[in-house]
């Protein structure tokens, strides 16, 4: 299991737009993830879970990852949530 944080970049936070992208990624792999803030839990696999944490932009989100590809999503979840949530998604195709 991997424990690691990771700084919210968003400027709206952890809005539905922004839990929509870390489903999307989360789901990409093997992994459990646990999102942690402010004493609120949600998996990262869950939409509705992750935008109810409302963190703000400049929270501090704390991450479990448990599974094959720990390593990899940890990894990939931090950059999500610290860099590119601030910049708009570029669609596909």
């Amino acid at each position: 299991m991997i424990s690691t944080a990771a700084t919210v970049s968003d400027p709206v936070g952890f809005h539905l737009r922004a839990a929509g992208r870390i489903v999307k990624l989360a789901k990409t792999f093997d992994a459990e993830v646990t999102v942690r803030f402010q004493g609120r839990v949600a998996n990262a696999k869950s939409i509705m879970g992750l935008a109810s944490l409302a963190a703000d932009c400049g929270s501090v989100v704390e991450l479990e990852v448990e599974g094959p590809d720990d390593a990899a999503a940890a990894a990939a979840l931090v950059r999500l949530i610290e860099v590119d949530l601030a910049h708009p998604e570029v669609p596909e195709g």
